[in-house]
């Protein structure tokens, strides 16, 4: 696993042992961004279920302004730590040890605004938690109005349904499912 392009790149990542979390393949992450390649500059970057950070690290690889990494598995958060620490994205990256959930509930009661958010949770986590998330990230004042929210998921699973927000691309890769949401006008 490696920082694909940007100021990082080709710099390789750490993954927590074990099978807490699944880092995505290369292939996979390097079409997601060629998909989103002008979305990414100077934008503020959510990275739910980050593991070991890779997404949200590639965005500030590419320009974005800021990242928040949710992540609750010490491991994961340890890897997150040294790839941040090796990349040089420490003063742009703020970590919080919390559930998602946790996390957004906190945060809804007057946080900041993202533009870009990866929702990458384990593959076993329930269409129901997942909607859950969209809603909360829909209710709640915490993401700019045209936000674009990327989701991956098992290749076999259904589409969630995601009220307030519209699915613009579908794309599967091996048994990764890439799923982009952008946020419904008002």
């Amino acid at each position: 696993m490696r920082v694909i392009a940007g100021t990082a790149r080709g710099m390789k990542l750490f993954a927590p042992k074990g099978l807490t979390t699944r880092p995505p393949l290369d292939h996979i992450k390097e079409a997601l961004f060629n998909i989103i390649s002008g979305e990414v500059e100077g934008v503020n970057v959510l990275d739910l279920y980050a593991g070991s950070g890779s997404f949200g690290i590639e965005a500030l690889s590419r320009g974005a302004a800021s990242a928040v990494f949710v992540e609750e598995d010490r491991a994961a958060i340890e890897a997150l730590r040294k790839n941040l620490k090796k990349t040089g994205f420490l003063e742009k990256a703020r970590i919080s040890r919390l559930s998602v959930q946790s996390f957004l509930e906190k945060l809804s009661s007057g946080g900041r605004l993202f533009d870009l958010i990866f929702l990458d949770p384990p593959f076993r986590i329930s269409l129901i938690e997942i909607r859950t998330v969209f809603k909360v990230l829909q209710q709640a004042d915490l993401i700019e109005e045209s936000a674009m929210v990327i989701l991956r998921v098992n290749s076999i699973r259904d589409v969630p349904v995601s009220p307030g927000f519209d699915l613009e691309k579908d794309r599967t890769y091996g048994d990764s499912r890439l799923l982009f949401y952008r946020r419904r006008k008002a």
